[in-house]
């Protein structure tokens, strides 16, 4: 009875949530502060794709469909959109060779941000402009 009552108090919290706690996030933050995220739930055909700003502005949340292929060199082959991914070791590859971490254990910087972001005017009181430095802007 006890280990029933224990089972029961487990998958409680998977079913208000939606199985959201067994989804797998990726993400990488540029220099900039902007920020692109794909998260890939176990049991969905379809992946989460958001892509935002430093000023806490989101500009792309909409989920894409998600095919899953073989094992290829230690990597399971993801398509999702139309683009091919690879995943392996908690890290999500994008086929130009992008590197999305898994988060929060890993956070990968990437050189250079969404050009959206940095023709977006903050708002009085806002977070102020990032800005690389040495990388010539």
């Amino acid at each position: 009875m006890r280990l029933l009552k224990k089972i029961i108090w487990l998958i409680i919290p998977i079913a208000l949530t939606g199985c959201d706690l067994l989804s797998d996030s990726y993400r990488m933050e540029f220099r900039d502060g902007s920020w692109r995220e794909i998260t890939i739930s176990p049991f969905s055909d379809e992946a989460r794709w958001r892509e935002g700003c430093a000023t806490g502005e989101i500009l792309v949340d909409m989920s894409l469909p998600l095919k899953r292929g073989k094992v290829v060199h230690d990597r399971k082959q993801l398509l999702i959109g139309g683009e091919l991914f690879a995943l392996e070791d908690g890290k999500l590859y994008r086929g130009n060779g992008m590197v999305f971490g898994e988060t929060p254990d890993h956070v990968q910087r990437g050189l250079k941000g969404m050009d959206v972001c940095r023709t977006l005017r903050p708002e009085r009181g806002a977070l102020p402009k990032l800005k690389g430095k040495g990388l010539g802007d």
